[in-house]
């Protein structure tokens, strides 16, 4: 894919608002999901918020960590 398609595909994930479960993120990026879900309550990840109906993390895409 080039870059162009590339930085297009991204404004379009923004637009869209389209999501992923923190699980799902986790397990796609080899990270362990507690360690995803404790950087989700520490506001680590922007756009990260909880789903009381899922009863799961939502993270809206794309998804930057943002880590110090």
């Amino acid at each position: 894919m080039s870059k162009g398609n590339r930085e297009m595909n991204q404004r379009h994930e923004i637009r869209t608002g389209r999501s992923v479960l923190a699980r799902s993120f986790a397990v796609s990026h080899g990270l362990r999901i507690e360690q995803v879900i404790r950087y989700c309550e520490t506001g680590r990840i922007p756009g990260a918020r909880f789903d009381r109906v899922l009863w799961q993390w939502v993270l809206q895409l794309p998804v930057k960590l943002l880590i110090r």
